[in-house]
């Protein structure tokens, strides 16, 4: 199986590093807020896993005036 190289707005999922990288947010900020609230509906656990769903991390991102 050949791994597919995809730009994040390709993605359907992203890790929380990619996420961090594409919103410009802090990866520990990041990771604080998805700690803090386990019913974030662009949060998608994979096993141990963490993977941000971007449609919804976007209209999520572009609801918030303070982060």
């Amino acid at each position: 199986m050949s791994k597919i190289n995809l730009l994040p707005s390709q993605k359907l999922c992203l890790t929380v590093e990619e996420a961090a990288a594409y919103s410009m947010l802090g990866e520990n900020r990041l990771r604080k807020i998805i700690e803090e609230d386990k019913t974030l509906d662009w949060v998608l656990y994979v096993g141990s896993w963490v993977r941000i769903k971007r449609p919804q991390f976007e209209q999520w991102i572009a609801e918030q005036n303070y982060i």
